[in-house]
């Protein structure tokens, strides 16, 4: 049976002090991505925030 990956873009904001986010580091976009993931499933918008893959492909067949 055919399988297929599909890779998609999530969006989120944050604000930051510098007008590049410069001063963002690691934690401050896991807490960020995190947050939107709670909004997505507190609203149960993620076919519509996520929208269809912007690229798939077919995994190769695994072998047995």
């Amino acid at each position: 049976m055919a399988r297929y990956n599909h890779a998609f873009t999530i969006a989120f904001s944050t604000v930051s002090s510098d007008a590049k986010g410069e001063d963002l580091d690691p934690d401050a976009l896991k807490a960020a991505l995190q947050a939107r993931i709670a909004e997505l499933d507190r609203e149960g918008t993620w076919i519509e925030a996520v929208g269809p893959p912007f690229d798939s492909y077919l995994e190769p067949e695994e072998s047995s």
